[in-house]
């Protein structure tokens, strides 16, 4: 163990960055804190976390129990109005380069047990050290859930802000939608109907059965039997069109169930099961293509290749654009929409966020159902700051 009074006095950290990730059943907090603040904040040495044995006597001792202590205090979270004392799962220490002390963190990670989703999280930083030679100028909390994404800034003027989740969004399963070709009211099979009435009209006027009634009727069945199902017409009312496309607000909403699922597909590893599930959102001609863009739109190049963790996918703005003659079960959607996610490197986390907008062709397929079956990027921009979320 160190005292405070062992630290260097005169460093400046970097903001510390934290991420909040909201479940059903609890909330789990990822701290890094730099080596020097975390030994001036808590007392304790970041090099001995290796040697610890957090089975040994649980919550990796007293150095365990002093990390929670001082979380309670400086860092507490409410939920729907309780502060709760929070669970040490892990705790690491996070060496960067060796000609480089700056660069190696403390890593801390604790769950607040809450049995459902929060109606309301409350967050409070108390500790930014102004006039003790340890000035830190911001803690930025990143906080995201299954349908939320947000950032929010601390700095000693602002140390609190409180969450809610948001409504939920209007979210519709494609197969529920009705078809894009209207059922016809029956069918009709046109050719064996014709041979069928002739050999009755043939027996019908005969006087007698005589050989060659018979034998024509014998034709006539022949062929009704060999041209069944060759010649079949869909009856229909005539006033409406076959095709029947969704309503614009149920269009809307089923675009934006087959758009989240695409980037919902890269959450698994296996390149057969990205395909699988590209499937139920994608024509199969489309398939390789939307692979290739966003396995690139997610790849980090700069980074050592570091797949970037996306963590939300945000519609901005839907239209449904309508079309003058409709002759197709085709509609096409203009979006703008936001991809968040986070990268992690070397014991730092990056957020990223794109900003793209594009046109998109959703069609009926027979045998698969709806799919989005052509796209026309408009624009693509990546937000590396992502000041716009800051509050």
């Amino acid at each position: 163990m160190v005292h405070a009074g062992d630290a260097i006095t005169s460093h400046v950290p970097k903001p510390i960055n934290i991420e909040v990730d909201v479940r059903e059943a609890e909330t789990e907090v990822f701290l890094l804190i730099d080596e020097t603040l975390f030994t001036h904040w808590f007392s304790l040495d970041p090099k001995v976390i290796d040697d610890l044995d957090p089975d040994l006597e649980g919550d990796w001792r007293e150095y365990g129990n002093r990390v929670v202590d001082w979380l309670d205090l400086h860092a507490p979270v409410q939920v729907d109005g309780v502060q709760l004392i929070p669970v040490l799962t892990d705790l690491e220490y996070q060496e960067g380069f060796d000609l480089n002390d700056l660069m190696n963190y403390a890593a801390i990670t604790v769950i607040y047990p809450t049995k459902a989703r929060p109606r309301q999280l409350d967050f409070i930083w108390s500790r930014f050290d102004t006039e003790d030679g340890f000035p830190l100028e911001s803690v930025y909390y990143v906080l995201s859930t299954r349908d939320d994404y947000q950032v929010y800034r601390f700095q000693e003027d602002t140390p609190g802000w409180s969450w809610s989740p948001p409504e939920a969004e209007k979210m519709i399963d494609p197969e529920l939608v009705a078809p894009g070709i209207r059922m016809p009211w029956f069918t009709l099979d046109l050719l064996p109907i014709l041979f069928s009435i002739i050999g009755l009209r043939l027996a019908w006027r005969a006087k007698k059965f005589s050989r060659a009634t018979v034998i024509g009727a014998l034709i006539c069945v022949v062929l009704a039997a060999s041209t069944l199902g060759t010649s079949k017409v869909e009856v229909r009312p005539f006033w409406l069109s076959p095709v029947q496309l969704p309503p614009p607000e149920q269009a809307e909403a089923l675009f934006e169930s087959l758009h989240r699922n695409i980037y919902r597909a890269f959450d698994y590893e296996d390149e057969h099961q990205i395909y699988r599930l590209l499937k139920r959102s994608v024509s199969g001609q489309l398939l390789q293509q939307i692979y290739d863009e966003i396995h690139e739109s997610l790849m980090m190049r700069i980074e050592e290749d570091a797949i970037c963790d996306v963590r939300a996918v945000r519609s901005l703005d839907t239209e449904v654009i309508a079309l003058n003659t409709v002759v197709d079960p085709v509609f096409q959607v203009r979006a703008r929409w936001e991809v968040i996610g986070t990268v992690k490197h070397w014991g730092h986390t990056h957020w990223r966020k794109n900003l793209s907008t594009a046109l998109y062709d959703v069609r009926w397929i027979p045998g698969e159902g709806w799919r989005i079956d052509g796209v026309d990027v408009v624009e693509q921009r990546r937000l590396d700051d992502g000041q716009e979320l800051i509050k």
